[in-house]
């Protein structure tokens, strides 16, 4: 499902700014987007995440500001004493001339350190978490919404199937007998002229054998039976996609059963529909969580 949440909480002498983002997915994807100072709690950040969705792949931003002068640059003289050992070395030798100079010593690959590379204080990562929290909060609430939205119409198309069903159910008694009309038909044409006779107890050997392979009585029981489940998973809360998904594609697997069975026009074209309205629930399972 998507979904978007912000929030931004200060703390600890940080000021934390977190973003969160979900697109369908079937399963649940994290990525977490952080500052160096948030490694250490990165599982604790997908954690919560996983506490807040099941479904879906979600990205999690965090920006991190100091509000106070931990925010500052910090030297790190140890490297810089080491650049000024190894160019007084070359200076002696004669291959370099001059003394280290503050703004060359700034120069230095990794004698400047920003106060954000250093683990946050304890503090600092309750202010990150309340933010994270919040956000994950507002996410939910707007996938909460969309999923309603989703409900109303998955329960649209189930009100459709049960009229596909019902139809198939009204038609599928008159088939076996318009079976055995159209056959008296052919073989009386067939013996025309031969001065034969039509078998009766043939005819209805064969109009019996007709009915038992055309016979969806099964079939439109269990289609009743998944679509009045499908709707009862829709009204419970916590995760059902994945039971959605499973009862979409048995809902499928009857329609195509029936459709085998039946040669008749009018059941076919409702099997169509149930066939078109099955996919549809599918698609929009894979969404739910």
């Amino acid at each position: 499902m998507t979904g978007y949440g912000a929030a931004r909480a200060e703390g600890g002498g940080i000021a934390a700014r977190l973003e969160v983002r979900s697109v369908n997915s079937r399963s649940l994807k994290i990525v977490v987007k952080a500052p160096a100072s948030l490694l250490p709690h990165e599982a604790d950040l997908e954690a919560l995440v996983r506490g807040a969705a099941a479904r879906g792949s979600i990205t999690l931003s965090v920006r991190v500001e100091h509000t106070g002068p931990a925010g500052a640059l910090r030297l790190r003289t140890e490297v810089v004493e080491a650049a000024s050992r190894a160019l007084e070395a070359l200076r002696k030798r004669g291959v370099v001339e001059g003394k280290l100079s503050a703004d060359a010593a700034a120069q230095i690959p990794g004698a400047l350190e920003a106060a954000t590379d250093e683990p946050l204080p304890a503090a600092g990562w309750n202010a990150v978490r309340t933010a994270a929290e919040k956000a994950l909060a507002s996410l939910d609430a707007m996938r909460r919404r969309e999923g309603s939205r989703l409900a109303r119409d998955l329960r649209r198309i189930l009100g459709t199937m049960g009229k596909s069903v019902a139809a198939v159910r009204k038609r599928a008694p008159a088939v076996p007998g318009e079976q055995r009309d159209r056959l008296r038909l052919r073989v009386e044409a067939l013996l025309a002229g031969t001065g034969a006779a039509l078998d009766e107890a043939s005819l209805a050997r064969e109009v019996a054998l007709l009915a038992d392979r055309g016979d969806v009585t099964e079939e439109l029981a269990r289609l009743d039976s998944h679509l009045r489940e499908f709707g009862i998973k829709l009204a419970e809360d916590g995760e059902v996609g994945r039971t959605l998904e499973f009862l979409s594609q048995e809902i499928l697997r009857e329609a195509n059963t029936i459709g085998s069975k039946s040669a008749d026009v009018s059941i076919t074209r409702a099997v169509i529909a149930l066939k078109s309205d099955a996919d549809r629930l599918k698609e929009q399972a894979a969404n739910i969580e």
